[in-house]
């Protein structure tokens, strides 16, 4: 039934059932506070590899972008990975399934262009359909150009990021990028407007140690800098080895530590087969 509505309002491409895991998620996302209008501040996922938890975070985003619009353009989702690898091949995931919706996105890395001039491919025009995208992604397929295709929701360089009203909606990137975003006086008007609905985590054990101190810092310092309180952002970590059998309350102490929410506010949802 979700897959459905949410193939309806053009989030996934075909309706299919979702893993057990992947359902919970999306409801545990949606899932208000016992005392409150708010949901919940904290969302941990464990499941293995190939289990599917980027649906697991991507779908309650997309969820929650479709079901209440909001005025402005501002950020909406920030996404994190431990790797440019991982952004990179979650950035070809959303080209096919955002297409068509008009839910802007963008990745900022090191090697994200500088100026819109420098964006080699082939730019859609507004307007454009998911049906429009993949038919010229085959035709460059075909033609053995090996060109990206850019979807018009996309926001492929920083000078448009930075443009006013132009800031994605859901922005991909990494720990040190977001460093620097919030440092860089010319990367401020990227966060201007920005609702920071959902902040995601992917692969959350490997922010152990000082980086993961570090960075659970950082977090403090984006919500303080967009002035969003801890019960106004959804905080989601997926990892396939944060759970330990020895410690069942080992997520919930994670999380709390991680993003600084009380740990009675965090919601854990494991693998199911």
């Amino acid at each position: 039934e979700l897959c459905q509505q949410l193939e309806q309002r053009g989030a996934v491409p075909q309706a299919r059932a979702l893993y057990d895991h992947q359902a919970l998620a999306v409801r545990a996302a949606r899932e208000k506070e016992p005392k409150g209008e708010l949901p919940r501040p904290g969302l941990v996922v464990t499941a293995g590899t190939g289990a599917g938890k980027t649906e697991a975070f991507l779908l309650p985003v997309l969820d929650d972008l479709f079901t209440t619009p909001r005025q402005g353009n501002g950020v909406r989702a920030v996404v994190l990975y431990p790797m440019n690898a991982l952004a990179e091949d979650q950035l070809g995931r959303l080209r096919g399934l955002l297409a068509g919706t008009g839910i802007s996105f963008g990745m900022y890395v090191g090697k994200t262009p500088q100026y819109e001039r420098d964006v080699a491919g082939i730019r859609l025009p507004a307007g454009s359909s998911r049906a429009d995208y993949f038919a010229a992604m085959s035709k460059a397929q075909l033609e053995n150009r090996g060109e990206t295709v850019y979807p018009s929701e996309e926001v492929c360089s920083r000078e448009m990021m930075r443009a006013k009203g132009k800031q994605p909606r859901i922005l991909l990137t990494n720990v040190k990028q977001l460093e620097l975003l919030l440092t860089r006086q010319t990367d401020v008007e990227l966060f201007a407007g920005a609702r920071l609905d959902h902040l995601v985590f992917d692969e959350a054990h490997t922010f152990t140690g000082a980086q993961g101190a570090e960075t659970a810092c950082l977090i403090r310092r984006l919500r303080r800098f967009v002035g969003r309180s801890i019960d106004a952002t959804t905080c989601i970590a997926t990892s396939a080895t944060i759970v330990d059998r020895d410690r069942p309350d080992a997520a919930h102490e994670f999380a709390e530590r991680f993003f600084g929410v009380p740990s009675s506010s965090v919601a854990t949802v494991g693998e199911a087969y």
